[in-house]
């Protein structure tokens, strides 16, 4: 499927009362998710360890997450991972934005704990996600084919997409979401408080410095 084409039946992403994806209905955890058992087989991808906790919910299908990580992220990154203010903490809340949400969360998984270290549990998580965001095709073909950029043997996302094998760490995260109030991606709690505007980033620097 091509990244520019998004579901709008099953999930919409528009402009409501915030811009975002979001299940048309009330937020439930995806079919492919239903009946696992959460639990945190993986850490939570992690940068800088400021004071001040910045956690991210999103879906790797959905565009406004896009929007977040080609316009907010880099703002982020330079006036507050850059001078260690904050933590910021990524989580998968996919509200099937695109039919390969769930594929494309459980591949960078995948390509965390194929890379991840003591030193460093991240491993090449996040600059897989980068490169699952800019690419034209999210079959379970081109997300193996794509892990040898970040140098993962593509047979091992392969196998993790034909296993699930980290649905219960997306399942996990998926609670942890709903149980903090996200309904849609990408959504930002600055310790512990929902930002209401997640693609501004003056609204997401008020709360952090409101926080410190």
């Amino acid at each position: 499927m091509n990244r520019r084409a998004f579901l709008v039946s099953a999930a919409g992403c528009g402009v409501t009362a915030v811009a975002g994806c979001s299940s048309l209905f009330e937020a439930s955890r995806p079919d492919e998710l239903e009946g696992i058992d959460p639990e945190s087989q993986l850490s939570t991808p992690t940068l800088g360890s400021g004071d001040v906790t910045v956690d991210v919910y999103e879906d790797l299908g959905c565009r406004y997450c896009h929007e977040f990580q080609a316009d907010v992220f880099p703002d982020l990154e330079a006036s507050y991972l850059e001078t260690g203010g904050i933590t910021y903490r990524h989580f998968d809340f996919p509200v099937e934005a695109a039919d390969e949400s769930v594929a494309m969360a459980n591949a960078a998984r995948a390509v965390q704990a194929e890379t991840g270290t003591d030193d460093d549990s991240n491993g090449q998580f996040f600059e897989y996600r980068s490169a699952v965001i800019e690419h034209d095709d999210w079959s379970d073909e081109a997300l193996a084919e794509l892990a040898e950029s970040v140098g993962v043997d593509p047979a091992s996302v392969s196998s993790a997409l034909a296993d699930e094998t980290y649905y219960p760490t997306l399942a996990a995260d998926w609670d942890r979401g709903a149980e903090a109030g996200v309904e849609r991606t990408p959504t930002v709690v600055v310790d512990g408080e929902i930002v209401d505007e997640p693609l501004e980033f003056d609204e997401i620097s008020d709360a952090i410095d409101d926080a410190s």
